[in-house]
């Protein structure tokens, strides 16, 4: 029995749909990207341009990309000696130098 709340993505591969294509199929291919939980990559002149997804799969990959943002912050500051109580310190006088 499968909870449809938690149903898990399967990757496939993204259809390719050239712009003019995409305009004429505009709703079908939001539809198939919500019901189906399909991916279009959008072409101009053969190019990929843009990209239609379900809007979780957007939303997780900007969750992951912070996540990323903020590892990446934490090993420059590990690298350079900083501690995060220090980072902390300093963030907290600028936003009151500001107000």
């Amino acid at each position: 029995m499968t909870n449809k709340k938690y149903k898990s993505y399967t990757h496939k591969e993204p259809s390719i749909i050239s712009i003019a294509e995409g305009k004429k199929r505009f709703s079908s291919l939001v539809g198939d990207a919500l019901e189906e939980k399909k991916e279009f990559v959008i072409t101009k002149r053969g190019k990929p341009v843009a990209v239609i997804i379900p809007y979780d799969e957007y939303k997780q990959a900007k969750r992951l990309e912070g996540y990323k943002k903020i590892l990446d912050a934490r090993e420059a500051f590990a690298k350079s000696g900083v501690s995060a109580d220090e980072v902390f310190k300093e963030s907290r006088r600028q936003l009151e130098k500001k107000n």
